[in-house]
């Protein structure tokens, strides 16, 4: 027997674990456009600078461009010194390639899987099984490469648990006891 305030509970904590992960996603994807504009801006600024030095004439890079403290707003102040906190939080052992710090475990993704969004694999694979059950580690092993390393795996497991949770709550496979998913009522 099941506690329905507990359930409701975990529902509502699966919910907000999805936003957080597609906010996290959309956050990281918004600093790799910012990062890749700043390297633009920083290459345009350079050659301004060369092309004043070379006419003998004064700078011709803007204030902002050179002191950017100056211009930047509080909300912004804010951000860089909350992007600070986060890169003195990080583990020293991370991975010094930036491309492959963002993937995590995307790049652990079987290659029959590699272009298929994972909510639609995870999908895939309860069709391709419909009278099976498949526990949240069951489904990793399924979807993943063996060797994909703990903290990459920690975080499929939980990227697969909230598509499983979101899936069984817009009724489009069923959870059952002990977190157990079937693409048929078990």
């Amino acid at each position: 027997m099941s506690d329905p305030a507990l359930s409701k509970l975990l529902e509502v904590d699966s919910d907000l674990a999805v936003q957080e992960t597609d906010l996290l996603a959309q956050l990281e994807a918004v600093r790799a456009r910012r990062a890749s504009l700043q390297t633009v801006v920083g290459i345009f600024a350079s050659e301004a600078e060369t092309t004043s030095k070379e006419n003998g004439s004064g700078s011709a890079i803007p204030a902002e461009i050179k002191t950017p403290a100056a211009s930047q707003t509080k909300a912004s102040r804010k951000r860089k010194a909350v992007e600070e906190k986060d890169k003195k939080t990080q583990p020293t052992t991370a991975p010094k390639d930036v491309k492959q710090q963002r993937r995590g475990w995307q790049q652990y993704v079987r290659d029959e899987f590699r272009k298929t969004p994972l909510p639609e694999v995870v999908l895939w694979v309860l069709q391709d099984h419909p009278k099976e059950t498949f526990k949240i580690a069951r489904m990793v092993d399924t979807i993943f490469v063996k060797s994909i390393p703990q903290a990459a795996r920690k975080g499929a497991r939980e990227r697969v648990s909230n598509i499983l949770a979101e899936g069984a709550r817009k009724n489009r496979w069923y959870r059952g006891k002990l977190g157990r998913y079937s693409l048929s009522k078990l």
